[in-house]
């Protein structure tokens, strides 16, 4: 099952469900892309170590054993979302394109968008996400 994850900037949230799935499921059925990637602020394949001020997000994926450092950027697109089997939206408004709004493969997930992600902001999303995921792998009927 292909699972796309989306958020804004593809810098975080995005890419650290892609990340818990793939973990949790044993596979690499799932990626990331983000809405605003591609634009002046985002471009696309940057690699995201960049992005941040602190390695505080970078560690606590390591230490959950997840290396996500050199994980680059990737633009949504519409293909993407035809292939995938489920599309996980953490986008908020504006940044949510027409061809991904009432389409029947997307699930929203209502998770606050840091603007800095300390330690803290990091363990606080990485819950909040790692319990989605569990919820969302366990819905589909693979086994954890």
């Amino acid at each position: 099952m292909k699972v796309l994850f989306i958020c804004k900037n593809n810098q975080f949230r995005s890419q650290m469900a892609a990340s818990i799935y793939n973990q949790i499921t044993g596979t690499e059925d799932a990626d990331s892309a983000g809405t605003y990637v591609g634009s002046v602020a985002v471009p696309e394949g940057t690699v995201i170590e960049g992005y941040f001020r602190t390695p505080d997000f970078f560690e606590l994926m390591e230490e959950n054993g997840m290396n996500i450092r050199g994980n680059r950027t990737k633009k949504l697109l519409p293909e993407m979302i035809e292939s995938a089997s489920i599309v996980v939206s953490i986008v908020q408004e504006p940044f949510i394109p027409d061809f991904l709004r009432n389409n029947e493969k997307v699930i929203w997930w209502g998770i606050a968008d840091p603007s800095f992600a300390t330690r803290e902001v990091s363990e606080k999303t990485y819950s909040e996400i790692k319990s989605l995921v569990e919820q969302l792998v366990s819905s589909e009927g693979a086994s954890l």
